[in-house]
C-alpha cells in the first residue's frame, strides 16, 4: 500500500470516515456528513481518460461515518471515489455511447466463444473417434483445439462474471486467460513450424519437431505468463485493476512472446508458399490453375497461423471495430474447426465409410442376422485399420 503518512484518528468526539487509499491516492478522515475533494488521477492505467484540466475527484462520507458507496460497483475502495468529474466532455460522450454497444459487444464475445468451444469438442471427438486419422499433423492440430477451449472457458467465465456478477470476480482468472491466450498464439507458431518443416522436408526426425512444438505451445507461454505475474508480485502495488501493473511496460512481458510468435508465421508462411508455388509450378504450368491452389493455401492457412489477428494490432477509435475485433477473436476457433475438421476431406472420406458401413449392417439386420456377425468382423477390421505412416501424411495442408 502507498505510504500516506495519515494523522490520528481526530478526536473531537466528531463522527468520520476512516483515512484510506483507494488504489490512486490518499483520502484523509473526512467528517461524518460532508464531501472530501481530491485531484484527478495520474497514476492510474487509464490516466489518458480523465483529461478534464478543470476536473476533480470526490468521496462522500455518509453520517454513519462510512464511505458512500454504490451497491453495484463492487467493494474497492476505488468504487467508493468519484472520478467523473474528471473526465471530458468527450470522454463521457464516449462512455455513453459504449453503455449501448459493450453488452452487445460481450454478447458477441461469449456467443461465439460457445460456438467455438462446441465445434472444437466435436472436432476433437472425431480425431480421437477415428483411428484412421491418428498421425503427427493430427496431434498438433488437437492441441490447437484444446487451447481454444481451454481459453474459450476462461474469457466465457470473465465476461460473464463481469457482467452477472461483478463482485464475485476473481484476480487470477485474468492471469489464467493471459496463460491460455498466449497458448493459442504458441499453437499457431507450432502449426506454423510443424507445416514449414514438413513442406521443406528439413526436419528427418519427427519427434523432435513435435517435442518443440509442445515446448513452445505449452511451456513457453507458462513461462512468459509466470515472469509477468512473478513481476507483478515483486512490484508490490498493483493499480485498482489488481490484475494490470501500474507500470504497464510490465505488460509486455506477455505482448513480445505473442508479436514474436506472429512474426515468424509469417516467415514460415512466406516460405511455405514459396516452396509451394514451385512444387504446383512443377506440375501444373497453367497459370490461372497454379494461382487457385495458391490462393486457396494462403486462405486456408491464415486462420491456422492466426495472421488475421494482425488487423486488429492497429487500434481505430471506431464502434465497427470493436465489433470486427470481438468476430475475429471469438469465432476463430470455429473457423479453424470447421476448415480443419468438418471440411477435410481424409474426414469426409473416413465418415462417409462409416456411415456406408452402418446402413450395410441396417439392410443385414433388416434381412436376417445369421450372416451379420461375420459382416460385421470384415468391415470393422477393413474400417479401423490403420494406414501406414507414409499414408497418413499425404497433404500437411489439410
Amino acid at each position: 500500500m502507498e505510504e500516506c503518512n495519515f494523522p490520528p484518528y481526530p478526536t473531537d468526539g466528531e463522527v468520520y470516515c476512516n483515512a484510506t487509499f483507494d488504489g490512486v491516492q490518499c483520502w484523509n478522515y473526512t467528517l461524518a456528513g460532508t464531501t472530501a475533494f481530491g485531484a484527478c488521477p495520474e497514476s492510474h492505467p487509464f490516466y489518458y481518460m480523465f483529461n478534464d484540466p478543470k476536473g476533480y475527484s470526490y468521496r462522500k462520507c455518509e453520517t454513519n461515518g462510512h464511505w458512500w458507496n454504490n451497491s453495484n460497483a463492487g467493494t474497492h475502495q476505488f468504487t467508493k471515489s468519484n472520478y467523473v468529474p474528471c473526465l471530458s466532455p468527450s470522454t463521457i460522450k464516449q462512455f455513453e455511447s459504449d453503455s449501448t454497444h459493450v453488452p452487445i459487444i460481450t454478447y458477441i464475445y461469449i456467443s461465439g466463444y460457445a460456438v467455438s468451444i462446441l465445434l472444437l469438442a466435436i472436432a476433437l471427438i472425431i480425431f480421437g473417434k477415428f483411428r484412421q486419422l491418428w498421425c503427427k499433423r493430427v496431434f498438433i492440430h488437437s492441441n490447437l483445439f484444446s487451447s481454444y477451449i481451454l481459453d474459450g472457458f476462461v474469457w466465457i467465465a470473465v465476461f460473464t462474471i463481469l457482467t452477472v456478477h461483478p463482485q464475485g470476480f476473481s484476480n487470477a482468472l485474468p492471469f489464467v486467460g493471459l496463460y491460455t491466450m498466449t497458448c493459442c498464439y504458441g499453437w499457431m507458431l507450432a502449426e506454423g513450424m510443424f507445416l514449414h518443416f514438413c513442406v521443406a522436408n528439413a526436419f528427418s526426425n519427427k519427434k523432435n519437431l513435435m517435442m518443440a512444438c509442445c515446448i513452445v505451445g505449452w511451456v513457453c507461454p507458462a513461462i512468459s505468463t509466470g515472469t509477468y505475474y512473478f513481476a507483478m508480485l515483486v512490484e508490490g502495488e498493483r493499480s485498482n485493476i489488481n490484475y494490470l501493473p501500474k507500470n504497464m511496460d510490465y505488460i509486455w512481458i506477455i505482448l513480445v512472446p505473442i508479436i514474436l510468435f506472429q512474426l515468424l508465421n509469417i516467415i514460415f508462411l512466406i516460405n511455405i508458399i514459396r516452396i509451394l508455388r514451385s512444387k504446383v509450378q512443377r506440375v501444373d504450368n497453367r497459370n490461372s490453375s497454379r494461382y487457385r491452389k495458391i490462393a486457396r493455401a494462403i486462405l486456408i492457412l491464415i486462420p491456422l497461423l492466426g495472421l488475421q489477428n494482425l488487423t486488429m494490432a492497429v487500434k481505430f477509435d471506431s464502434v465497427y471495430y470493436r465489433y470486427f475485433a470481438a468476430v475475429m477473436s471469438s469465432y476463430q476457433g470455429a473457423v479453424v474447426a470447421v476448415l480443419f475438421c468438418f471440411l477435410n476431406k481424409e474426414v469426409l472420406r473416413v465418415m462417409s465409410n462409416r456411415i456406408i458401413t452402418w446402413r450395410g449392417l441396417s439392410a443385414n439386420f433388416s434381412m436376417g442376422t445369421e450372416k451379420v456377425p461375420m459382416m460385421f468382423n470384415i468391415r470393422r477390421s477393413n474400417g479401423n485399420q490403420i494406414p501406414s505412416p507414409d499414408k497418413l501424411e499425404p497433404d500437411p495442408l489439410l
